[in-house]
């Protein structure tokens, strides 16, 4: 079993990001909608395996059509669990700012992902080092609003 910093690190990550979801889900996005000062967004995905709902609470950009979340996972070698549960079923629910949102994911190519990527480097800027630290090239991910639940 490994037990380096970065499997250390990894697993804070995802029992972090458990208890995030959490929050954010019992509270309806009342409490812990935000991380360091920068927005948060709890997204639900089908498990690809499981078929059960999954819980992942991500940075995001966007406005009321678009919505974009970087598969970065702190620069692990290894896509994260809710992009790959996407790319199996891009049907997904965010929960942006006590609203629920159905949505479409699809993944960005050429001159569109490379123009959102600039947009969450100065966001948050530590994406730049996950890329640095990973053998794989991060996606970004674009969600299309599809229906609101109102309040």
């Amino acid at each position: 079993m490994l037990t380096g910093p970065r499997t250390i690190r990894y697993k804070l990550i995802g029992w972090f990001g458990r208890a995030h979801s959490q929050a954010l889900r019992i509270s309806h996005g009342k409490f812990m909608h935000s991380l360091a000062g920068l927005d948060v967004l709890l997204l639900t995905t089908k498990g690809r395996r499981t078929g059960r709902c999954r819980y992942t609470t991500l940075l995001y950009i966007g406005d009321d059509e678009f919505y974009y979340c970087v598969a970065s996972f702190g620069g692990n070698d290894r896509h994260p669990e809710w992009y790959l549960n996407l790319v199996s079923e891009p049907m997904a629910w965010l929960l942006i700012n006590k609203r629920y949102i159905k949505v479409t994911a699809s993944v960005l190519a050429g001159k569109q992902k490379d123009d959102i990527w600039i947009k969450f480097i100065r966001y948050y800027p530590g994406f730049s080092k996950y890329q640095d630290k990973t053998h794989r090239t991060i996606p970004v991910v674009q969600f299309a609003c599809t229906d609101v639940v109102p309040e």
